[in-house]
């Protein structure tokens, strides 16, 4: 019997093609990978000399965080919007605008001269990407089964890492031989000539839409819905029940938000961490980034193919936020730089099993047709609460004296937090 492609005429023999790895995963992955050059470029740029004496910023700790704070503040206050967004215009034309707002922010913070105009600048870029989780949770939806999801989210999530990881390389570079201002330039055009383009002309919302998707690559995903899967945690969601009124959905974006507080506040402070209270140099801590973050990305990819394999993720993100727990105090204790790394490194690696699982749980909690407008609203609360993280660290520093060992415990107690919401969960199977 025949049956109509998605792209043209074929046979019920025909092999379901791949779209989805081969154009719709690879998109998402350099789109994430550019926005945590965005998001957390500030890291490096904040500890260079020239740009703290243009902002008289020297010693001032509380307000170089509200640099990211301000980011986070507008990146999470706006993400329901844009969750709206996608639901109204579909997933591909939300990206597209949010690609361009973000590269205009870009360039305001390559021109600021006030500390002001910078704060807002930030702002800017936080509306821009706070489309991110609307529309990638909602492509992820759309194109994969749910038993493929936790390999398709470490695909895009392992974004997160390669982004910081090779920012730390890249914007380092940059600020040395370019200037701060040259630095911000850069990553407007990068967010322009790169994922903008591919966004446009390798993605569509659906596989029904796309030319390139046969019949059976979109079969997969209605085949491996989550009310087809009997043996998935998903079967004893209610999809009658509101997004809203859905309790795991509420358990899992607590513990996304505690996980939030943990690793902006750690991510945005570690460049400085390993300069002034471990003696490396600037380039030198910014290098370390590179690797820090590499073992996290080789985390990500194993811990989505195995959570696929047992669809159990609720049990390994508690054992990882608790060792997260573990390893950043074991950090901030190390009697010397070289343990401090090897415990930054496990801390970051366990933290990303935590999130990661997290992230795949989302699929499991929330029914397709809730995710755009659900992962704005998740996104809002994680992103409201890690907006306050690099600010609040500040202020523990400036405080303390810049004593680490209290800002680690702040962070450590968060990822308890997130630890202790898979309780419930893990007793139900998820």
């Amino acid at each position: 019997m025949s049956v109509t492609h998605m792209g043209g005429a074929g046979t019920a023999a025909d092999a379901a093609t791949r779209v989805r790895w081969t154009r719709i995963a690879p998109t998402l992955l350099v789109i994430w990978i550019i926005s945590m050059f965005d998001k957390a470029n500030m890291s490096i740029v904040q500890n260079n000399t020239d740009f703290l004496k243009d902002f008289a910023l020297e010693g001032k700790q509380a307000e170089i965080g509200f640099l990211t704070g301000a980011m986070f503040l507008a990146y999470g206050f706006f993400a329901p919007f844009w969750g709206w967004s996608v639901v109204k215009i579909g997933a591909r034309k939300t990206a597209a605008i949010s690609l361009i707002v973000w590269a205009l922010a870009c360039f305001w913070s390559a021109i600021s001269t006030t500390y002001q105009e910078l704060v807002w600048s930030r702002a800017f870029l936080g509306f821009g990407e706070a489309a991110l989780y609307p529309y990638t949770v909602a492509l992820v939806a759309s194109w994969f089964a749910l038993k493929e999801r936790g390999r398709a989210t470490s695909f895009w999530w392992i974004g997160t890492m390669i982004g910081p990881m090779v920012m730390g390389l890249v914007v380092t570079w940059l600020v040395i031989n370019f200037g701060w201002r040259g630095q911000f330039n850069a990553m407007a055009v990068l967010a322009l000539v790169l994922p903008l383009p591919m966004i446009w002309i390798l993605v569509r919302d659906t596989p029904s839409q796309h030319a390139g998707a046969n019949a059976a690559e979109g079969g997969l995903v209605v085949a491996g819905a989550l009310e087809k899967n009997e043996d998935a945690p998903g079967r004893l969601l209610d999809l009658t029940l509101p997004w809203w009124k859905n309790t795991r959905f509420w358990l899992v974006t607590i513990a996304m938000s505690s996980n939030a507080i943990f690793y902006w506040g750690w991510s945005i402070w570690l460049p400085t961490y390993l300069r002034t209270a471990r003696g490396f140099s600037f380039a030198i801590s910014g290098y370390l980034t590179f690797v820090i973050y590499g073992f996290a990305m080789v985390t990500i990819l194993i811990v989505g193919h195995y959570s696929d394999k047992i669809f159990r993720r609720a049990p390994l993100a508690c054992a990882g936020w608790i060792g997260a727990a573990v390893f950043v105090m074991a950090s901030a204790f190390a009697p010397g730089q070289l343990w401090s790394v090897v415990f930054s490194i496990c801390a970051l690696c366990c933290l990303q099993v935590g999130i990661s699982c997290a992230e795949m749980l989302i699929h499991s909690v929330v029914s397709q047709k809730d995710m755009g407008a659900s992962q704005g609203w998740r996104a809002f609360c994680t992103l409201m609460t890690g907006a306050l993280s690099p600010v609040l660290i500040g202020k523990i520093l400036d405080a303390t004296g810049n004593n680490y060992i209290s800002a680690f415990a702040v962070l450590a107690a968060a990822v308890v937090i997130s630890a202790a919401c898979m309780i419930k969960l893990i007793r139900e199977g998820y």
